[in-house]
């Protein structure tokens, strides 16, 4: 029995690679995919003959290579980018919004990129029709606005000599 296991470890280590990639479609977060690789790396040393032991160093080794050197440049590339590169939801936050009606911490409307969004108000301070705002954040079908720095510019005052 204990040689028959020996002999198909393969088919272990198959199994764990397409569970760990399975997982890996559910989280994704490129941890398990990492896994799964070494996991692979392990299948390809039992089919090949390798020693158990082999299988192990072979299989760890390869996991802790990709977790250190491929994952963190991967999720640099998916999550990062620059704003010309955003897309979606990415790309709303910090663009200009006009409330359509009054935007509370509770309620309102804005537009944005012309658009209608469910809105609220960051700050405590409503933010009323027309007013001009910037989209703090998202989540979800929900801007979160808080309102744009304005210049004022008034005339100076004069003094009579």
């Amino acid at each position: 029995m204990i040689e028959w296991i020996t002999e198909n470890l393969w088919a272990a280590w198959l199994a764990l690679t397409l569970t760990l990639l399975v997982i890996e479609l559910l989280m994704l977060d490129m941890l398990f995919l990492m896994l799964a690789a070494g996991a692979g790396a392990a299948t390809t040393v039992a089919l090949a003959g390798g020693d158990p032991w082999l299988q192990v160093v072979v299989g760890s080794g390869t996991a802790l290579l990709m977790l250190g050197a491929v994952r963190p440049v991967a999720l640099r590339h998916l999550r990062g980018g620059t704003p010309e590169e955003l897309t979606n939801i990415d790309r709303v936050t910090g663009m200009d919004a006009e409330p359509l009606e009054t935007v509370t911490r509770e309620s309102g409307l804005a537009e944005v990129d012309g658009e209608t969004w469910t809105a609220r108000s960051v700050g405590d301070e409503p933010l009323e029709p027309g007013a001009a705002a910037v989209v703090d954040s998202v989540d979800g079908a929900t801007v979160y606005l808080k309102a744009a720095r304005a210049i004022s510019w008034h005339e100076p005052d004069t003094r009579e000599a």
